[in-house]
């Protein structure tokens, strides 16, 4: 009975409820409005199937609870931050661990009975619903329950322990969203430094899992990351972890801490290091990323500004004031200068051997070029599987090694390596290798195409390269339809249902993509049209279940080099519905266009409103010649990256009204069009 009496104590748990429960009530009405009142008030012209409840409006559900438990633990235990209510509770004939079970026990309540009332109503709803816009089963709902509970239980039990090591509350409320964001800071900003100073590092590593770290940035990966068991056991642990924490901390923490920043004399140098460090990373990312020239040299003084700032804040937070000199403020900040340069050097320091390492042909099981691949269906990002676009050809094996030791062994001769600015011949290459010990060796890198060209274009002449660059899988699943639409006019387009016809458009568009020469593969020319290809895709978890979603697609272009299929187009009576005829051309006009940067490329490219602003006062040439406006359909560049050149920009104004804008450099016009533009 005295057991009983002293955890379950009536007059904590009626004080609790009648001056705090107040913010259970609102954690339900918010809960009730976003969830049960959404899906009530939806129309659909068609039911949308949903497999879990963060679907319907899942965003807001997962603000509250990484906002409304943290609120609660701030006032049910704003008693232990403030001087004189912590000395009133302490009086009290009650054990410091009887106190915060019945306060934690009242967190509990005011956040797990608004959740589970939420989820019934919700399961109400949907059987009530004659027409419902969004349905599901009753795992859904319950699978939504248990993740929005962990999740609060883990946002108020980090909050109490945090709390235990923090004197005031405001304080308290910013070290839990900190604490909160550390691992996204650690494994996105620290990423950012390992691709900037080590040579070779993929910046891609954890870029799709990279929201899912952190209770606050899952905010924006719920769309196509539905939180699992495997993540919910991970925040199980660590609530389990962070009671048994609060506990510990509680007995030993000291009454009249209660104002004071930092609780506990060991907390201190933690904190001071973990603000520091945070600050420099943030720092050095920011200098890097606003260097007009050099982002490694500005990264190293971001280090250090951020590292003597970071040490002054944590200085004042703990302290309570500016006025923080003391003999040993530069001797402290020297050691954790060193300790977080030693953190931030070792990683990428040549010694580790990691630039270097180049795998031996006799390690590598097969190779793949390109990052993962993923597609978008049924409001889900999927991640493609690897396999098929890893290869095993032992000719493509050489062909990648030796392409990586050329670019290993001149990694210190490239002139541009690291700077904020396009090359205009810069290519980058990602390297995936599959290792016969089961590991996977992956690199990227950024060079200048023209330095390696032979290992290029002997890599890139490999159908295994073509087939995993240009996507030729889809091509060899089953395809709902196809449409092709012209890149002149967007307007021009046709669609092929017919499934002979797709096999066949199917089958040379593969054969045009695996034949392609290193030089096709790096033409200016703009595409004639693009395909556009439709897939259905069967949801492994549902085989039966066919998810029927038009942004499940591939696109892909049709090059003026496809000669065979292009023909297949005429033969097939498609190619004059993408083509557009000279007769409806009224008028073309040009201007001249000079490019003339050394150093710093300039992007040229069909620029509407360059031309536009320019035919308004700056000498020009037009033209209503038939034969001449034959020639500019027939050929326009894409846009690229150069230092210098001739341009002529191209305005072609149709009959009907409409303007399509191009671009052709001065080698590519024919001995008409030079006689007319020799003035410009």
């Amino acid at each position: 009975m005295t057991l009983h009496r002293l955890y379950f104590n009536r007059g904590i748990l009626y004080q609790n409820f009648r001056q705090h429960g107040w913010l259970g009530i609102v954690y339900l009405l918010l809960l009730l409005f976003t969830l049960p009142l959404y899906i009530g008030t939806q129309y659909r012209d068609n039911t949308e199937v949903i497999d879990s409840l963060f679907r319907a409006n899942g965003e807001f559900h997962w603000f509250f609870a990484i906002t409304v438990p943290v609120v609660m633990a701030l006032f049910l235990f704003r008693y232990i931050q403030a001087g004189a209510p912590a000395d009133l509770y302490h009086s009290l004939p009650l054990q410091r661990k009887h106190l915060l079970t019945m306060n934690m026990l009242s967190g509990y309540v005011m956040i797990l009975v608004p959740i589970w009332i939420t989820a019934g109503v919700t399961g109400w709803v949907s059987t009530v619903l004659s027409e419902p816009a969004l349905t599901f089963d009753s795992s859904a709902v319950w699978m939504w329950g248990v993740t929005m509970s962990m999740i609060s239980l883990f946002m108020f039990t980090m909050t109490v322990a945090v709390g235990m090591c923090i004197g005031q509350s405001i304080l308290q409320g910013l070290t839990v969203y900190g604490i909160s964001l550390i691992p996204l800071i650690f494994w996105g900003v620290f990423a950012l430094h390992l691709k900037r100073y080590l040579f070779g590092y993929p910046d891609n590593f954890f870029r799709f899992k990279i929201e899912t770290i952190s209770p606050v940035s899952r905010l924006s990966s719920l769309s196509y990351a539905i939180p699992g068991w495997g993540e919910l056991g991970i925040y199980a642990a660590l609530t389990v972890i962070l009671s048994a924490l609060s506990y510990l901390l509680y007995r030993k923490r000291h009454v009249e801490s209660a104002t004071q920043a930092i609780t506990f004399q060991i907390v201190k140098p933690i904190f001071r290091f973990g603000f520091m460090f945070t600050i420099v990373l943030l720092s050095g990312a920011y200098f890097s990323s606003i260097s007009p020239g050099n982002p490694e040299k500005w990264g190293i003084a971001g280090y250090i500004l951020g590292g003597i700032a970071g040490y002054i804040g944590a200085e004042m937070i703990i302290r309570k004031t500016w006025l923080i000199w003391s003999g040993s403020l530069l001797p402290r900040l020297a050691v954790y200068g060193i300790a977080a340069g030693l953190i931030l050097y070792v990683p990428v320091a040549d010694w580790n051997g990691y630039a270097a390492n180049v795998p031996s042909k006799d390690n590598v099981e097969k190779v793949r070029i390109g990052e993962d691949q993923f597609i978008y269906v049924g409001n889900q990002t999927i991640k493609l599987d690897d396999e098929q676009f890893y290869s095993n050809s032992a000719g493509y094996i050489d062909a990648v090694l030796a392409l990586h030791q050329k670019i290993v062994d001149a990694r210190q001769t490239l002139n541009d390596k690291g700077k904020n600015q396009i090359i205009p011949d810069q290519e980058s290459v990602t390297i995936n290798y599959k290792l016969k010990n089961g590991k996977i060796l992956s690199r990227q890198y950024t060079v200048q195409e023209s330095s390696f060209q032979q290992e290029f274009k002997n890599m890139k002449s490999f159908e295994d390269y073509k087939a995993a660059i240009y996507g030729t899988y889809a091509l060899d699943n089953d395809v709902r339809s196809i449409g092709i639409r012209s890149r002149l006019i967007n307007d021009r387009a046709v669609y092929i249902s017919d499934p002979q016809l797709i096999r066949g458009f199917k089958a040379l568009l593969k054969s045009e993509i695996l034949d392609q020469t290193y030089e096709d593969q790096k033409s200016h020319w703009e595409s004639f049209a693009s395909a556009e290809v439709y897939q259905d895709y069967r949801d492994e978890l549902s085989p039966k279940r066919v998810l029927d979603s038009p942004n499940l697609s591939s696109t892909y272009e049709i090059k003026p080099t496809y000669t065979r299929l292009i023909a297949w187009l005429q033969e097939n009576k498609l190619y004059d519905q993408l083509q557009v005829s000279a007769d409806e051309i009224a008028s073309a006009q040009f201007i001249k266009q000079e490019i003339d940067s050394p150093g710093k490329a300039k992007l040229v490219y069909p620029d509407s409103q360059l031309i536009d602003e320019t035919l308004k006062g700056k000498k020009k040439v037009a033209t209503k010649n038939k034969k001449m406006i034959s020639e500019l359909l027939k050929r326009q560049r894409s846009g690229y990256y150069t230092f210098q050149g001739t341009f002529y920009q191209i305005k072609l104004n149709f009959v009907k009204g409409q303007n399509v804008y191009m671009m052709l450099k001065e080698e590519d016009l024919t001995e008409d069009m030079r006689a007319i533009l020799g003035d410009l």
